[in-house]
């Protein structure tokens, strides 16, 4: 019932980067090349293979297109190929577009970003607090609208439109933090945004960008889509990868914002190369995109406008990526080094950031700025790992169990799976997952506890699990059978019926599978089926109990009543 699309968590959440049938064929060269062209085409061969689908990518340097290469095919059924005018999907790298016409129409003179969105969306009346500057920088607090409409039982292949998520995200009656107080992607923000240049500009977003961006830019293959039935000219399809077979992974859903972008490497090579010459916008709004909140503690965010900021081996680097059905996307530029590489793909198991940087490696690595990472061969101590054990919540019904055992660190996910080893990286990380390049790297001690652990999803980036206390509880002793009943949500209009089923207390929804509930604390469930998800039930004065808060990754605390 709560699966949660990997749309919704950008492109730190999850990562698969599987090698696919050897090459067969030379990679197609579509425009000028340099000596790296050859390594670029080495990093290549494993999706270079008839009848798969594959990857494009683009660089420059130097203010000039470098190496333009593509390999697989667009359409498995047509047996057309992968090129230059070749229109992927691009997902949550739309909203780098996105926020450069919100600025577009601060340059206008037509709103600051420092003005609160009830200026623009009165729906939004009871979070006065939350500004477009938060929107931008994904510090609102806001729950995710897809995420809420998962929950309400949606399924991945219904269609959503912008309308209908916004409708969900003005229902909304809590925020998961007071404005600017955390950071915490979600895409309600820029949907949010979205109609905000709507109603500002009196134009929809794709006409917007399409006059003011796409257009003197000559990005003729951009657009972004306003109806799924639009045709697109080489629109390129996405496919699921699995043991060697090809699925489609189709997209049922129009959303312009967060995401809906259709590009080409070519376009987006163009689009790099703005941030360079400042052609469109000029060099104070490209700088205006380079501001990065201060939380709390005074961290600054790396998140800025539509953009992360990193340093990778010494450069300074601004990227963004996307993740959506069977696409990948990723667009990393280096200004220090007038660089920039386009990766697009059509297949999951494509870590479109790692290929991005390891294309960096190729050209810059003979540059005085470029300091390779030295090898850690440390290993943890004894009592690093008695610091480092404990529990950490990912995402509401997301708990990693870290034990101490013998001379290692054991590793389950709560309610799901047995123990296992980790393998150490270093004194502070460790290896969960090699195929798919994902690891634990832990904060480092405070008076004997490490208070947090980054999930680390290769180079797409990481999450932060904070440390939990659980308090001794024996799961025999519940009585499922109080829990049982009718329950309804009014901001997701739905039901939910909580039964029995073999001993065990389960969610049914007419629209999704039965999910699995585990008692891991007083009064508190989580999912353990794919879903993940906390109830934490609600008792009256009496001790019965009169409702639950629902809490799924990035939408907390949405009130369910009993309704029986």
């Amino acid at each position: 019932m709560l699966l949660i699309p990997s749309r919704l968590l950008g492109p730190a959440v999850l990562a698969v980067f599987a090698l696919a049938t050897p090459a067969q064929a030379p990679a197609r060269q579509n425009a000028p090349t340099e000596v790296p062209r050859r390594a670029v085409e080495r990093l290549l061969q494993p999706w270079n293979s008839e009848g798969a689908p594959g990857v494009a990518v683009s660089v420059s340097l130097n203010g000039s297109p470098a190496v333009q290469l593509s390999v697989g095919q667009a359409n498995l059924e047509q047996r057309s190929l992968i090129g230059p005018g070749s229109a992927f999907e691009t997902a949550s790298l739309s909203k780098q577009f996105t926020a450069f016409a919100v600025l577009l129409l601060e340059q206008d003179g037509r709103l600051s970003i420092d003005d609160p969105v009830t200026k623009y969306l009165p729906e939004m009346a009871r979070f006065k607090a939350i500004t477009l500057r938060h929107l931008l920088t994904h510090t609102s607090g806001l729950r995710d609208g897809l995420t809420m409409l998962t929950a309400a039982g949606w399924r991945e292949e219904d269609f959503f439109s912008n309308e209908q998520v916004l409708d969900t995200v003005f229902a909304q009656t809590r925020l998961n933090f007071e404005p600017g107080t955390a950071y915490q992607y979600n895409n309600s923000g820029y949907l949010l945004l979205a109609e905000i240049v709507r109603r500002v500009s009196g134009r929809s977003l794709a006409a917007f960008c399409a006059d003011r961006m796409f257009k003197p830019l000559g990005m003729t293959r951009s657009r972004f889509q306003g109806d799924i039935a639009d045709i697109i000219p080489e629109r390129v399809e996405s496919y699921r990868v699995r043991k060697g077979q090809y699925r489609r992974e189709v997209l049922s859903s129009v959303l312009a914002g967060p995401t809906g972008l259709l590009t080409t490497i070519d376009d987006l090579s163009r689009w790099a190369r703005n941030f360079e010459t400042g052609a469109v916008g000029g060099q104070a709004l490209l700088r205006r995109m380079e501001e990065r909140p201060r939380l709390p503690g005074g961290e600054t965010s790396f998140y800025a406008f539509g953009q992360e900021f990193h340093v990778y081996k010494g450069l300074r680097t601004w990227s963004h990526g996307g993740r959506e059905a069977g696409f990948r996307s990723f667009l990393l530029r280096i200004p220090d080094e007038q660089f920039s590489v386009a990766v697009l793909a059509n297949r999951n198991d494509v870590d479109a950031a790692g290929l991005a940087y390891r294309i960096a490696d190729i050209y810059l690595s003979g540059r005085p700025s470029y300091r390779p990472d030295p090898a850690d061969t440390s290993v943890p101590e004894a009592s690093e790992l008695t610091a480092y054990a404990g529990n950490y919540e990912l995402y509401p019904g997301i708990i990693f169990q870290l034990r101490k055992q013998g001379g290692g660190l054991s590793f389950t996910h709560m309610g799901r799976g047995k123990p296992e080893l980790l393998p150490a990286l270093s004194r502070s990380a460790f290896e969960l997952d090699a195929s798919s390049n994902l690891s634990l790297v832990f904060d480092p001690p405070v008076k004997g506890h490490s208070n947090g652990v980054a999930y680390r999803v290769g180079l797409n980036g990481s999450l932060p699990a904070r440390r939990i206390e659980l308090a001794p509880f024996d799961a025999s002793g519940v009585a499922l059978a109080d829990f049982a009943g009718r329950y309804a949500s009014r901001e997701l209009r739905t039901e939910y019926q909580i039964a029995l089923d073999s001993g065990s207390l389960v969610i049914r929804h007419p629209r999704r599978p039965v999910i699995r509930l585990l008692a891991y604390q007083k009064d508190m469930f989580m999912a353990v089926d794919e879903t993940p998800a906390r109830l934490h039930f609600r008792r009256d004065a009496s001790g019965q109990i009169t409702g639950f808060d629902l809490s799924v990754p990035l939408a907390e605390n949405i009130a369910f009543a009993r309704a029986d």
